[in-house]
């Protein structure tokens, strides 16, 4: 798994975090929103952008991945913080709150999976 594609484990981690993310809207009495849906399918195809990036660089040159590792934080970040701004100014003012904290645990949980496969990856490339 570790030279394979990315696409089936990001898949699973946003079925997942999805899952999650319904059942703490349930619990507390919220409605699933289009803007969690598009929060969701942001975070998934930008993760996904990234490691179809950044994957092969690890193989091929680690030095030139950790460029492409900090170019993809900042990358993700700056985006991701303009798609923030603009669902959160398009939402009603009584979502914006729940819709502001879905953003903050999706970057968090997103950023730990990228950090916690690219991590796997590398220890087990193979040591010069």
């Amino acid at each position: 798994m570790a030279s394979g594609s990315p696409v089936s484990p990001i898949l699973l981690f946003t079925a997942a975090v999805a899952f999650v993310l319904v059942l703490c809207l349930y619990g507390l009495g919220i409605a699933l929103t289009p803007a969690h849906g598009l929060l969701l399918a942001w975070f998934a195809l930008i993760t996904l952008a990234l490691h179809l990036w950044q994957e092969p660089a690890m193989r091929r040159d680690p030095k030139g991945f950790a460029r492409r590792f900090m170019a993809g934080l900042s990358i993700k970040m700056l985006l991701s913080l303009l798609v923030a701004v603009v669902l959160l100014l398009r939402a009603p003012k009584p979502e914006r709150l729940v819709i502001g904290v879905a953003f903050a645990g999706l970057y968090l949980a997103y950023l730990a999976f990228s950090a916690a496969r690219l991590t796997g990856q590398a220890r087990k490339l193979p040591r010069p």
